[in-house]
């Protein structure tokens, strides 16, 4: 009989995991389908905006990374917005809206940047410090290029981060550290392809990053500067 209970409780603890995962997926489905209308609607609501008043209107933070420091204040739209987009962080979502390009004249591009992402690298922010109190060291791994390396995580005692890429779709983005214990993400996989499926003729990037975020709604968090080098994109500093 208890063998019996014990199968019974089993199958309904599968189930009900199983029924949370398809709903999980559904919710992520509809998320991904709401995004760009989301990012249209903050963008018509900042256009009009700008028509009456010159500043931007953005938050003040403190990141560390370029997209961080863009962060839109919507209650300063909310006359243009109507209502606040269902997933923005304001709402209870998992989305700020960033001006992914607030150095180039009145064309503003709005876009979303991932706040769980940001969660993640704050738990490893924390670990990252408590290593480097503790051994006076930085949990550094192998070096990627001048300024950053791979960050180790046999030295924190820890399994790999999964961060999914929001472009691909396909495999994690890889975390960075450089030699002041900041994290970065490496996305120069993702532009890696964008660049061998160019034309020759393609209007050459200072900055990479622009090509990630020109056709996705998604800026590229977190991302250290990434320039071409010999065709191939190049992490720097900014």
């Amino acid at each position: 009989m208890t063998r019996i209970k014990v199968a019974m409780v089993a199958v309904i603890v599968s189930l009900l995991v199983a029924g949370c995962n398809v709903r999980t997926q559904e919710f992520n489905q509809r998320v991904m389908q709401d995004l760009p209308l989301e990012v249209q609607q903050v963008q018509t609501a900042l256009d009009q905006y700008m028509e009456q008043t010159p500043v931007l209107p953005i938050k003040s933070t403190q990141g560390h990374s370029f997209y961080e420091k863009y962060v839109l204040d919507l209650k300063q739209l909310d006359a243009f917005l109507g209502s606040r987009p269902a997933n923005s962080f304001e709402k209870g979502g998992s989305f700020v809206f960033v001006v992914a390009n607030p150095g180039e004249g009145k064309n503003y591009q709005v876009r979303v940047l991932d706040l769980r992402v940001t969660e993640e690298l704050r738990d490893l922010n924390r670990r990252v410090d408590h290593y480097q109190r503790s051994n006076g060291e930085w949990p550094q791994g192998e070096r990627e290029g001048e300024e950053f390396y791979r960050l180790d995580y046999k030295k924190l005692g820890i399994d790999p981060v999964t961060i999914p890429s929001p472009y691909s779709g396909q495999g994690s983005l890889s975390v960075l550290i450089n030699a002041d214990g900041e994290l970065f993400l490496d996305y120069r996989a993702e532009v890696m392809q964008l660049l061998e499926k160019e034309d020759k003729d393609t209007e050459k990037k200072a900055d990479l990053r622009e090509r990630l975020w020109e056709d996705s709604v998604y800026v590229p968090a977190y991302s250290p500067l990434m320039e071409e080098k010999d065709g191939e994109p190049i992490l720097s500093t900014e």
